[in-house]
């Protein structure tokens, strides 16, 4: 993969709480790591916004809520 070379201004907290909680040494590791989060992050919201759009098959979601998800019995017996 091509790379670009970026100037950034960062908060240097911020980095550092990046840096520990990930183990990674590098501002690019952290930046690029940080990146993919934002993508998958801002795809998720795209397709939940598309499922509240559009009907789902006799249904629509009105709005995403994670604490349906938290009760559910995900154990599969």
């Amino acid at each position: 993969m091509a790379k670009v070379k970026i100037s950034a201004t960062v908060d240097p907290a911020r980095l550092e709480r990046a840096k520990e909680l990930t183990g990674l040494r590098g501002v690019s590791e952290v930046l690029e790591r940080g990146l993919t989060a934002l993508i998958e992050d801002e795809l998720e919201r795209l397709h939940a916004d598309g499922y509240s759009r559009l009907p789902q098959a006799d249904e629509t979601v009105g709005s995403v809520d994670p604490e349906v998800w938290s009760d559910l019995p995900w154990d599969e017996e």
